[in-house]
């Protein structure tokens, strides 16, 4: 693993970030400074519109933790949720990514000569012998836990009764489930009302954005061309304060195909906490922020701005 020196427990030490993990909830806020690990969130704060901070209950109880300005990266929107902010829900497939192992042992031989046809074992891995499965899983409400413990429940059966029907097969029999992932994968649930509304039609007709704080790589859904993300996406129409950065930024039911993958929520990750940090520094909240001196420091920390 590389060893980024921007991620490491040392750095967050020297910064003076402070690490609490085992949270089992948080919430807006309306001192201290902590990074939580693996969070859900509770509620929030409001001062006049403007979010204050988040509030965490883990092991150690309630916990306020007050911020200049608030980061959402939640995935699901849950902060700007509960802090008030307008917000679109959708409805997406839920499924429970998995890995095989033993592939390499398939005896296709022995499959042919008993006249099957191989099963899918998934994606290859760098591990030699090991799968990764994507499973699509249904369509369903994310937000919605009663929902998402029975899609958990059926996605789990689903995979030992597959993995079964797989060993069944001549020349198979020792294929297995090596993991399973440790939470359903979400695509999208509730992404942001922002200033600007990413659109897929904009995308097509190339449209440049002054404001342009980001561009996710090419992917097949949008013709292998680059996307330009605005810092409108990121910031809410009303609530001052607060960012959002992932999956739940402002995008129409088409983009946020793209938004949602993994590279575009690391470039809008990048950008909010550029954008958060210039507007501390400069005594000043992420609407009002210089985006000529956020596009500045994310080009100096190798940002591609197109």
């Amino acid at each position: 693993m590389h060893d980024n020196a921007y991620t490491r427990r040392d750095f967050l030490k020297a910064v003076g970030v402070g690490v609490a993990g085992a949270a089992v909830g948080f919430g807006a806020l309306g001192g201290s400074r902590w990074a939580h690990a693996d969070p859900i969130y509770q509620g929030s704060k409001m001062d006049d519109g403007n979010i204050r901070g988040v509030i965490f209950e883990s092991k150690s109880g309630c916990m306020a933790i007050k911020a200049k300005v608030v980061i959402d990266a939640s995935g699901d929107g849950d902060v700007f949720g509960a802090a008030g902010a307008a917000n679109v829900r959708h409805l997406h497939r839920i499924g429970l990514v998995h890995r095989l192992g033993g592939v390499n042992t398939v005896d296709r031989k022995k499959a042919r000569k008993n006249g099957v046809k191989l099963p899918r074992f998934g994606a290859a891995t760098p591990i030699p012998g090991v799968t990764w499965v994507n499973m699509q899983g249904p369509t369903a409400d994310c937000l919605d836990v009663e929902a998402l413990s029975k899609i958990e429940m059926d996605d789990r059966a689903a995979i030992w009764k597959r993995i079964a029907e797989i060993q069944k097969v001549p020349g198979c029999e020792k294929v297995f489930v090596l993991d399973t992932a440790s939470q359903l994968g979400i695509r999208t649930s509730r992404t942001l009302v922002g200033t600007h509304e990413m659109t897929f039609k904009e995308f097509k007709a190339g449209k440049v954005f002054s404001d342009v704080v980001g561009v996710g790589g090419g992917y097949s859904f949008t013709g292998s061309k680059p996307c330009p993300i605005p810092y409108g996406a990121l910031l809410p129409a009303k609530i001052e304060n607060l960012l959002a950065t992932g999956r739940c930024v402002a995008a129409d039911n088409l983009m946020l195909n793209y938004t949602r993958l993994i590279a575009p929520c690391l470039v809008t990750g990048h950008a909010a906490g550029a954008a958060a940090a210039v507007a501390v520094a400069d005594k000043t909240t992420p609407r009002k922020v210089n985006i000529a001196k956020v596009q500045t420091l994310l080009k100096k920390q190798g940002a591609y701005l197109g």
